[in-house]
């Protein structure tokens, strides 16, 4: 029996896009053994799925000093030597950018080593994994215009010599979960719009919007239409959630920042018609739904755009963005510091526009989006569906 082990430590919406490869995988090898290593933050989401055989999973915090990561990362290593190196795999793919990870890797032995000639982020940046590989995937070029799950199926048909395609996937609601989760909700108004603004703020990666924007926004949408609203977001989101309830008074808002657990993102998308969010793990979970979505790109654009027909992405080009590669990789800082200019010059009206074409439709589930790009404008409405 062959044994294959993947690595696919990123974060939730990392492995919301790489789920599209490991179903790939799994239809390709039905018969081998395959194991994972993979971040604890997703185990939910693991264990609902035959992606995997076994999954050993990872707990490091990028949002520790580097000096504590790379000893979480040792010590983790130490652990789990033997048991990797005693599982006897033929083969590594990995799905992960990780350089400790590959390095760890290479010491157990593994004869068949299979990875990208490109780094995850940045134009023409040559991996600097590619020496330990022994298959290289060519990938084209300028990866912050190659959707990292497309990278990831690319990886995978390579090794597998096929041409075959698979869509990003996500448990199944049950039951119990849907009834849980409408009890949280607990809608009453006809329309229901979740809001995720705070994502990851790693290595000087803000990707953050105004929440006095936001709270323009609830207000004017508020006043023309019938709306329950719901803030996402983790623990650190929650203040910012009660300055906008406190700003809006009488108005339908549930703060559910660091009450919901991430098998509740799923079916509250299920339940609901519009988010409105920033480039965060949410808006890949709600891009696996039928829900309606308004992104806000900044930092990141192409390579991350949520994978739905029913994604508009509003962008204010910059000179500096996207900047993904410089600040997460280069460490050079946003020259905006704590607001990047990027998000900030999304206005409160270019969402509220957008949202309001979609509420006056009167059904969000049947409204189509139109595809538009428009070239060499400051301001880009873009659809997901064109990467």
């Amino acid at each position: 029996m062959k044994k294959i082990l993947v690595i696919t430590n990123g974060n939730i919406g990392d492995f919301v896009m790489a789920s599209s490869a490991l179903r790939l995988l799994r239809q390709g090898e039905p018969s081998a053994e395959i194991s994972l290593i993979a971040s604890i933050k997703i185990k939910p989401f693991i264990e609902k799925l035959n992606f995997a055989d076994a999954v050993l999973y990872t707990d490091f915090s990028f949002a520790r000093t580097i000096l504590r990561q790379r000893a979480d990362q040792i010590l983790w290593f130490v652990k789990n030597y033997f048991r990797l190196k005693s599982a006897n795999f033929d083969t590594c793919i990995f799905l992960d950018h990780s350089r400790f990870l590959a390095k760890a890797i290479a010491l157990i032995g593994i004869k068949s080593l299979v990875g990208p000639s490109t780094w995850w982020c940045g134009d023409n940046i040559k991996n600097p994994n590619i020496k330990m590989l022994t298959h290289i995937a060519d990938l084209p070029p300028n990866s912050d215009n190659f959707h990292m799950s497309q990278r990831y199926q690319t990886i995978i048909r390579i090794y597998l010599k096929t041409s075959n395609l698979a869509m990003p996937i996500l448990p199944q609601t049950d039951d119990d979960l849907k009834n849980e989760t409408s009890r949280i909700l607990s809608r009453k108004k006809k329309f229901a719009i979740t809001i995720s603004w705070r994502g990851d703020d790693i290595k000087g990666n803000k990707r953050i919007y105004p929440v006095k924007y936001l709270i323009k926004i609830i207000q004017e949408l508020s006043a023309n239409f019938d709306i329950d609203f719901y803030l996402l977001g983790i623990q650190n989101s929650f203040k910012g959630a009660q300055e906008i309830i406190s700003a809006c008074r009488n108005l339908s808002i549930t703060n559910l920042c660091g009450r919901t657990k991430l098998m509740h993102l799923k079916p509250i998308f299920e339940q609901t018609d519009l988010l409105i969010s920033v480039d965060t793990g949410i808006i890949h979970i709600a891009a696996a739904t039928n829900v309606n979505i308004i992104g806000l790109y900044g930092p990141i654009l192409y390579n991350s755009l949520p994978m739905s027909h029913r994604a508009q992405i509003l962008y204010v080009k910059q000179p500096c963005s996207p900047c993904h590669y410089s600040r997460t990789v280069l460490k050079i800082p946003c020259p905006y510091g704590g607001k990047p200019k990027c998000l900030s010059d999304i206005t409160p009206q270019m969402v509220i526009e957008a949202a309001e074409k979609q509420l006056a439709a009167g059904s969000l589930k049947r409204l189509p989006i139109t595809p538009k790009s428009i070239a060499n404008v400051n301001c880009c409405h873009l659809n997901a569906e064109m990467v």
